[in-house]
């Protein structure tokens, strides 16, 4: 029998009942260890097992009016197993499972006082919300780095629930919580400081130990002072392109965009156009195309003359999952484009 006992989070994927199709499923519980799990438990042998493994659609624990009713049931199954700490994912860069699993590992820790730690890319738009209080082990962007990570994420959680001391973010392999505290050192602040400059200087590997987390300014664009002259276009983050995706967009984690000609067409008609998103139920966009790219309601606005001219292609990406890297990349892309094509503004819609 293993000396202690982990009760396990994971979505509708990794449970095993389905995609997108099923992100609307409510609680499940299953015995023992299931998805990624599996993989922790045999890296802990005998020390700890995984009494069992609770699970979610990832828009239904994200639902605000249906939270409650999962932080009831996850209550349940920890008066019963009572578990040495609690784990969730890895969620890699996927935003609704990263929330869903920073979220009720955030709970559990605060509402029963069981260590708990979550896993996932630090672009995840969860590590923002709950980092601070948290241990969030860093990942990889996809689930292909899933055999890298699981090493770290079960020594993390080994360690809490053995109530072990738990060192640095940079010797523990969670992401940094902002939080610093005082220690001993065999050297001064000086002479370490002098040994990373001398790394630094002979091209050799070296960590700050005070690193500076920058955030890249963004000036707004000044505001638009004649609109009936200005010229404008279409974006949509929201992945819609033509039936068929002749430019093979990518449903997630996005390295390009599309370009298509609606010059001549007053609405995107049903069955011509289709999201390849893989973040949400395409189903209602699908049935109405105009609802991510809103073509309709903007060539009503252009024969009552509120802007000049609609450009005459739409731009689209498929936003879930893209690194900041690749944003930028692709929006100056899109801004050039756009700009040669004498557009002064555009409206991006997002998903």
């Amino acid at each position: 029998m293993s000396e202690k006992i982990a009760l396990a989070y994971i979505n509708q994927f990794y449970a095993g009942i389905g995609g997108e199709d099923k992100a609307d499923v409510g609680f499940m519980e299953f015995d023992g260890a299931k998805g990624p799990g599996i993989g922790m438990q045999g890296m802990w042998k005998d020390e700890m097992s995984i009494a069992a493994t609770v699970a979610c659609g990832d828009n239904f624990v994200n639902n605000e009016e249906k939270f409650p009713e999962v932080a009831a049931q996850i209550d349940t199954v920890i008066e019963r197993v009572k578990p040495d700490v609690f784990i969730s994912g890895p969620a890699f860069n996927a935003g609704r499972y990263g929330v869903a699993c920073a979220r009720v590992a955030d709970y559990v820790r605060t509402k029963h006082g069981i260590p708990s730690v979550s896993a996932m890319y630090y672009e995840n738009p969860a590590v923002a919300m709950y980092v601070k209080d948290n241990y969030i082990v860093a990942t990889p962007e996809t689930a292909a780095g899933m055999r890298k990570v699981l090493p770290t994420f079960a020594a993390l959680a080994l360690k809490l629930a053995k109530k072990e001391k738990i060192g640095p973010a940079r010797k523990e392999g969670y992401l940094p919580t902002g939080h610093r505290y005082n220690e001993y050192h065999e050297k001064t602040g000086a002479e370490r400081v002098v040994d990373i400059l001398l790394k630094k200087l002979n091209g050799e590997e070296y960590v700050t130990e005070v690193p500076q987390r920058a955030f890249e300014m963004i000036p707004p664009s000044p505001a638009i002072k004649e609109l009936n002259e200005t010229n404008i276009g279409l974006i949509t983050s929201g992945g819609l392109v033509p039936k068929g995706n002749p430019d093979h967009l990518k449903q997630a984690f996005s390295v390009d965009y599309g370009s298509y000609d609606i010059t001549g067409m007053d609405s995107l008609v049903k069955g011509e156009f289709i999201s390849i998103h893989g973040g949400f139920d395409t189903t209602v966009v699908d049935d109405d195309p105009n609802r991510v790219v809103a073509l309709d309601a903007m060539r009503s606005l252009e024969k009552e003359g509120v802007f000049n001219k609609l450009h005459n292609r739409f731009l689209s990406t498929a936003g879930v999952g893209t690194n900041v890297e690749s944003a930028k990349d692709i929006g100056s892309r899109m801004a050039k484009e756009l700009l040669d094509s004498g557009v002064q503004a555009a409206i991006l819609t997002s998903t």
